[in-house]
């Protein structure tokens, strides 16, 4: 059997590292760390994504969504719209739109002793347990929120220190990360490992146990977008 390469999903992701070279050029001056610090990816991530790292639809999404741009920009053309009207010495005008209406106040939610609440949110909307913290962050979810990261066990994913950016309205997949909320009362964040039968596996990025659990045993689970740094959260006075 000969297997025939698919050249259009190869196209649309060279289309991607492009377009994700082209972001970085000219919103960020070229500079990946700026970029990072901004979108709260790590560098490894970034690196195997410009080289020859799967670079699928839902990645191209999340980052749009971190970044905030429109929706569909990584897979447009590479634009040579790039013009010098406004004069030499300006700057070249950027060839997308960065979608401000996405970066919204989202609040942290405080961990009490023996984790966090069973409903994060209450039916009139308003967080439990929500912290005089917050993050100015991009998500299309209305019920986000973040957590902070206090154990190393999902390092060097979340770190320490960092805050997790929770989307409940988000399907986790297979490999994900995911916060969550057993009956006993105990609140984790881990990866997904598995799904099927009623039975839910998880499992940690630098520790080699794997935990086992029933349907019936998780209040909730919900999908951890990405990590937040500490320094991109703000104080109410």
């Amino acid at each position: 059997m000969v297997i025939v390469p698919d050249n259009r999903a190869m196209d649309i992701q060279a289309t991607r590292r492009q377009r994700l070279r082209q972001l970085i050029d000219e919103q960020y001056g070229g500079v990946q760390a700026k970029f990072l610090d901004a979108t709260g990816m790590n560098q490894g991530e970034l690196s195997s994504l410009l080289r020859d790292k799967s670079f699928g639809e839902r990645k191209a999404r999340k980052i749009e969504a971190l970044a905030g741009i429109t929706t569909g920009w990584l897979d447009s053309s590479p634009s040579n719209e790039k013009t010098n009207e406004s004069g030499p010495g300006h700057p070249v005008p950027l060839t997308y739109a960065v979608d401000l209406t996405k970066f919204r106040e989202i609040p942290v939610i405080g961990k009490a002793q023996g984790g966090l609440p069973d409903r994060i949110w209450t039916d009139g909307d308003y967080p439990v347990g929500v912290t005089d913290q917050y993050g100015i962050l991009a998500s299309t979810d209305p019920h986000a929120f973040l957590v902070p990261v206090v154990q190393d066990s999902m390092a060097p994913r979340y770190n320490p220190g960092e805050f997790a950016l929770i989307e409940p309205g988000t399907e986790p997949d297979l490999e994900d990360c995911v916060l969550v909320r057993l009956r006993s009362g105990e609140t984790m964040l881990k990866r997904l490992l598995s799904r099927r039968d009623g039975i839910l596996r998880f499992g940690s990025y630098n520790r080699p146990e794997t935990l086992t659990y029933r349907d019936d045993e998780v209040v909730w689970m919900y999908y951890a977008a990405h990590p937040v740094p500490a320094r991109k959260i703000k104080t109410r006075m």
